[in-house]
């Protein structure tokens, strides 16, 4: 099987740009998407890759750049809308995350108690995928979010797919590439972290070493957004967990 490359500032991009991957962009439009498939697989099986739009090497950089820092907890999951068609070159739909806020460090303009959070997805045939490390969220999952919205009234996203760390029981498990200068630099623990962001969005003592915002590149169309992401005919990625041998309660491709 191959890497399965998808468009960011399109496709997916709508609503991750889904975690703000940049991967290509065509303008993909909701209104028309055509129905999801009736099954849909339990666990991602496989991973996309693309290109990021935004690639934070500190943690100061994605502070800045994110309209949106919650510390929440997961507390309901759903499918959500489904983007693109069979002549635009298929149908994904999104997994409607709701995030009960417990901290908000930064408002723009203001946090509700709960967020819906949009995280991928299923494709036509209801195939799980993962972007990148963002592995599917689950009931029960803490941490924190670096957050934009994605155009659509109350959704959001990550801002990056630097933009989750989980807590577990203290340790914080990062969403970003374990091999990226972001992760290689990122020293807290959930403690620490909850002091420094809340020194970072200070807005009456503002921190002199917070970085200016990194700027969001334009949308890419015509022949640039069929350019393949790179990485082309790689091998597809198995995420943790999935075998991949048909033993799965949901094996890869999805049982009509």
């Amino acid at each position: 099987m191959r890497k399965k490359h998808v468009p960011v500032f399109g496709k997916i991009g709508l609503a991750l740009a889904v975690a703000a991957t940049a991967i290509t962009a065509t303008a993909w439009v909701d209104s028309g998407a055509e129905a999801a498939s009736s099954h849909r697989d339990q666990r991602p099986e496989r991973i996309v890759s693309g290109r990021e739009v935004f690639d934070f090497k500190t943690l100061g950089e994605i502070v800045s750049t994110s309209p949106v820092i919650v510390k929440a907890e997961v507390t309901n999951i759903q499918p959500g809308r489904t983007i693109g068609s069979v002549d635009e070159g298929g149908i994904d739909q999104a997994r409607d995350v709701t995030l009960t806020v417990t901290t908000s460090f930064k408002r723009y303009p203001a946090v509700p108690q709960t967020i819906v959070m949009e995280e991928w997805g299923w494709d036509g045939e209801g195939n799980g995928y993962q972007v990148e490390n963002v592995t599917w969220s689950q009931v029960g999952d803490k941490g924190f979010y670096f957050l934009k919205g994605t155009g659509e009234p109350g959704k959001w996203r990550l801002v990056s797919n630097q933009g989750r760390m989980l807590d577990k029981d203290g340790w914080l498990q990062l969403s970003a590439d374990p091999e990226s200068p972001f992760a290689a630099g990122f020293y807290w623990d959930a403690i620490d972290l909850d002091l420094e962001l809340r020194r970072l969005t200070d807005t009456k003592n503002p921190p002199a070493d917070l970085p200016a915002p990194q700027t969001e590149p334009e949308v890419v169309t015509g022949d640039a957004a069929a350019t393949p992401a790179p990485g082309e005919g790689t091998e597809e990625p198995i995420p943790d967990g999935s075998t991949n041998d048909g033993s799965e309660p949901t094996p890869y491709p999805s049982p009509s």
